[in-house]
């Protein structure tokens, strides 16, 4: 609870904590030095407005509170015990020109206003500016507790405005702690002061505790010998009983102060109870959260393991295309090369035959024989006329295959596909839709067909049928199959489907309902209603037959 413990404007732990309207504290120092002339927190207009009422000038009857839209619709003024003006009940009574004229009226007798720093209310004070706010006793004690129980903190001037200096005495009758710039400054060993008891602050520190501890009653500041036995309502200020009954507070709703201390408390304690029984569920609610921090590490484990195995199953499958198509590649040299191989045969086989009939050829032309000569000349002119007429033919100078391999690999999107792969946020899928073209009834049979909403992720469908009769839905079919045909069903009667999809990250709604219809015809259900007689001739006959 440290940060309640200290003060907003030195975010010091609080010292002489004084306590405002609004409900917030700060220690008396630092109110002290946030005052400031009630003129300077007022806009424009209104300073000049308070000016008008200065010099005797009557404020118009179209001066309102509307005209001050910086103050928090200051709608009633208080002139309490403690000289505060506070602007409490923010909305009454805006717009009514005898407000403004009242308010203004009552700005004359303010010297001083604090902006609280937290809720940026201001508050008007009198003559004694910032002296005048209660002291938060509670609060003043729980820092003093707190204190003790934590460390021991040097004790500070409570004058100081800027920085505060250690304090090296404390007045026993003004309970206060100065340093000596202050004690100088602030309570000369003079005058009014010159009675007084200046002691070592450790030593005030004990008296001060001790006074506390054993002062059992307050006293009215106006009233000393009266015992504050009352509450104000409006004031929220304890009172005497003088100040309730003839004093300032005489209009005023009072309570006696042990009732409504009690009553407080017993507030206190119901919304305490409430709140504790919040914070119990934000305790367990934060207890959920280690645990599930803490299982954070065993589910990335599980998440890298399922990545590794969906990686190496990619790659698995890419070695297993690399040898496929290494292979295709491999078949396809063998058939080039056996291809220009037997070409390599055929043309030299052909070749031999040519070179054959040429050196025959050239042996008969040898022959010096006419006789023996003409006896051949004509088969062997028509034989080389033909082989060179065919020779290109049957040569095939042109290779059967290309040396080239005419191949490419397209791998642009396997490569983009991989560079584009990442992760996705699986989420509940969508709705799925029931495809009424592609449903049907047969007999007993109603045969259901759906569609997942594009997009989705689904790892099943459930598929659900009432029972014809307008009864409640059952599960008749679960898995990853988008048709499903439901046999056994009662003829003439209408069934209703639906169906819903789910994954790890939840379900879907359910589609809208399919009604669907089986086909006429007996039931086990109406044999109540059968003529047993007709049945009876019927089998009879059937025997006979």
């Amino acid at each position: 609870m440290e940060d309640e413990l200290r003060c907003p404007v030195c975010c010091r732990f609080f010292t002489k904590p004084v306590l405002m309207p609004c409900s917030h504290s700060l220690c008396v120092a630092c109110a002290l030095s946030s005052q400031e002339p009630a003129q300077n927190l007022l806009p424009q207009s209104m300073s000049s407005a308070c000016s008008e009422s200065d010099s005797g000038t009557v404020i118009s009857d179209h001066t309102s509170l509307l005209d001050f839209p910086d103050i928090d619709k200051l709608s009633i003024v208080s002139e309490t015990d403690s000289g505060v003006v506070c602007n409490s009940r923010p909305s009454s009574y805006v717009g009514t020109p005898s407000v403004a004229n009242i308010f203004l009226q009552s700005l004359q007798s303010c010297s001083y206003g604090i902006k609280c720093s937290v809720c940026e209310r201001l508050v008007f004070l009198d003559e004694n500016g910032a002296l005048s706010l209660p002291t938060n006793r509670v609060l003043e004690a729980i820092v003093n507790k707190y204190q003790n129980q934590s460390k021991k903190v040097e004790i500070k001037c409570e004058r100081c405005l800027a920085d505060h200096r250690t304090a090296t005495a404390m007045c026993e009758q003004c309970e206060v702690f100065f340093c000596d710039i202050c004690r100088d400054q602030c309570h000369p060993m003079e005058g009014a002061y010159a009675k007084h008891n200046l002691v070592d602050p450790t030593q005030g520190d004990i008296i001060l505790k001790y006074k506390r501890k054993n002062s059992k009653e307050h006293k009215c500041p106006e009233h000393p010998t009266e015992t504050l036995a009352m509450f104000c309502l409006s004031c929220r200020l304890p009172v005497c009983c003088t100040c309730a009954g003839d004093g300032r507070h005489m209009t005023h709703e009072v309570q006696p102060l042990p009732a409504m201390c009690k009553a407080q408390k017993s507030e206190l304690s119901q919304n305490l109870q409430a709140l504790s029984e919040k914070a119990k569920s934000g305790t367990e609610f934060i207890q959920r959260l280690k645990k599930m921090a803490d299982s954070v590490s065993g589910n990335c484990a599980e998440f890298e393991k399922t990545v590794i195995a969906q990686c190496d199953a990619l790659i698995e499958v890419i070695k297993q295309r690399k040898a496929e198509l290494l292979e295709n590649v491999a078949e396809e040299k063998a058939l080039k090369v056996r291809s220009l191989k037997e070409q390599v045969s055929d043309c030299t086989a052909l070749l031999q035959r040519t070179t054959g009939l040429l050196q025959f050829c050239i042996e008969v032309l040898k022959e010096s024989d006419s006789t023996s000569f003409l006896q051949v000349s004509s088969g062997l002119v028509s034989r080389v006329a033909t082989a060179d007429a065919n020779f290109n033919k049957e040569m095939e100078l042109a290779p059967r295959v290309s040396p080239e391999f005419e191949l490419t690999l397209d791998n642009t999107p396997a490569i983009h596909a991989i560079q584009n792969m990442s992760f996705f946020q699986m989420k509940a899928p969508g709705q799925p839709v029931i495809i009424p073209e592609e449903c049907s009834c047969e007999n007993n049979s109603v045969t259901i067909a759906w569609a997942p909403q594009i997009g989705s992720v689904v790892e099943a469908y459930t598929l659900e049928l009432d029972d014809g009769n307008g009864g409640d839905f059952r599960v008749v079919y679960v898995g990853r199959e988008m048709i499903c045909t439901v046999d056994g069903l009662h003829f003439n009667s209408i069934y209703n489907a639906r169906v819903k999809a789910h994954n790890h990250a939840g379900e879907s709604e359910y589609s809208d309902i399919i009604s669907l219809q089986t086909a006429e015809g007996r039931d086990v259900r109406d044999l109540s209603s059968f003529d047993w007689y007709e049945l009876g001739g019927i089998l009879e006959r059937l025997s006979k037959v």
